[in-house]
């Protein structure tokens, strides 16, 4: 009986061949990874390089996100006093924030309820959406019931929460800034091991650095605002989900976008793709090639 494979294809190998006869290219995340001292000694230069300028400029951006937040509670007209950062005993891992005392009013009985009907009504509306938006349904869940626990909490125990306005803002300023100085170190683990070029390494760390000190005092104005106009109620809302995790949704958007850099100069890695008529793949590049 003649046999049905063909003499070119070693029986031993045929558990790499897929039900086609096509290659089964090695998976991506089994790869070894052959790093070149020359790329990590570069991207721990640059990173160290964007940690000595994050010291040189913290009492330069502490006092922007002063001015920022001065021009925010006098065009919100947010009743309440300002406080500038204190620049004396500046040290890198903490940042002094301007205080931002916003006098807020207590939860009446009536706004609490209010706060409840719309927490059973965003419920039931997620339970509405299609199957398409099921993601998006489980997280307004999850915010439901962070706000119905709050609400409950207000209703019962409104006396013990020692939380206000000024150190909501200066905490999540304070936690941007950790994120600012966490940034450079963050991408030589997860950016700087691939073979991209230096100015590319650089850019990512800079355009995110950029984003965290601009949106940093703009998040955290309109969440004064946002506690000015719905009350303390809302404060575990937006600190849980609406605080930190801002900027880090945000880092990590900008890294993906990042990850989508292709130069043609420096081969990286590409999806196998079979050669014609043959079956047999081409090859990607392994990281260990040029830093």
């Amino acid at each position: 009986m003649r046999s049905l494979i063909p003499a070119a294809i070693d029986p031993r190998r045929l558990h790499l061949r897929g039900h086609r006869g096509g290659a089964i290219g090695q998976h991506r995340s089994i790869r070894s990874l052959r790093l070149p001292l020359g790329r990590l000694a570069q991207g721990i230069t640059i990173a160290a390089g964007f940690s000595l300028l994050l010291a040189l400029a913290q009492p330069g951006i502490a006092q922007a996100w002063g001015h920022c937040l001065l021009w925010w509670m006098q065009a919100l007209d947010l009743p309440g006093q300002f406080a500038p950062p204190p620049m004396d005993g500046l040290q890198l891992f903490s940042m002094p924030v301007a205080v931002i005392d916003v006098q807020l009013p207590a939860n009446s009985p009536l706004g609490l309820a209010g706060h409840a009907l719309v927490v059973v009504a965003v419920w039931v509306a997620a339970g509405w959406l299609p199957d398409a938006a099921r993601p998006g349904a489980y997280l307004l869940r999850m915010a439901v019931l962070i706000h119905g626990a709050a609400v409950l909490y207000f209703a019962v125990w409104p006396a013990s929460f020692m939380h206000s306005a000024a150190s909501h803002v200066g905490g999540g300023l304070r936690q941007t800034w950790a994120l600012m100085l966490l940034t450079p170190w963050v991408h030589l683990a997860t950016f700087h091991l691939f073979p991209f070029r230096a100015w590319q390494r650089m850019a990512v760390t800079a355009v995110t650095l950029a984003y965290l000190a601009v949106l940093g005092p703009l998040l955290y104005a309109s969440h004064a605002a946002l506690l000015l106009s719905l009350g303390l109620v809302v404060m575990p809302l937006l600190h849980l989900l609406f605080g930190v995790m801002v900027p880090i949704l945000g880092m990590v958007a900008l890294y993906g976008w990042a990850m989508s850099w292709h130069d043609p100069a420096l081969p990286g890695e590409r999806p196998a793709t079979p050669a014609a008529d043959t079956g047999a793949t081409t090859t990607p590049a392994t990281l260990a090639t040029k830093p």
